[in-house]
């Protein structure tokens, strides 16, 4: 009788590891290759970088723009105070053409 359950048990086992077995075909496919991020949108970014230019507020900043084509821009550099960070941001959403905007400005 202990032969027999042995037997069975070895049977069942087999049979797991036959059912978890996957071939090549089987196997999962990778996932597809992300999209390509956006392209730039010069225009954009010559807009958004003239309207930070007229505010008085952001003289002597370091700040750099990069919009893309889908109106997200994404600003980046450093400004003295929490305030020019915040301001900066504010114009970028207010100019025309901007959907979303990124701020990574640093402040020290």
């Amino acid at each position: 009788m202990k032969q027999i359950h042995s037997a069975l048990a070895l049977l069942v086992f087999s049979a797991v590891l036959a059912g978890c077995a996957t071939t090549e075909a089987q196997a999962p496919k990778t996932a597809a290759p992300a999209a390509a991020p956006a392209a730039a949108d010069p225009a954009l970014t010559k807009a958004v970088t003239t309207a930070l230019g007229k505010e008085a507020q952001l003289s002597g900043t370091q700040i750099t723009t990069a919009a893309t084509t889908d109106g997200a821009v994404t600003l980046s550099g450093t400004v003295k105070n929490d305030w020019q960070k915040y301001l900066a941001g504010d114009i970028a959403k207010k100019t025309a053409g901007i959907k979303s905007v990124k701020n990574s400005i640093k402040v020290p």
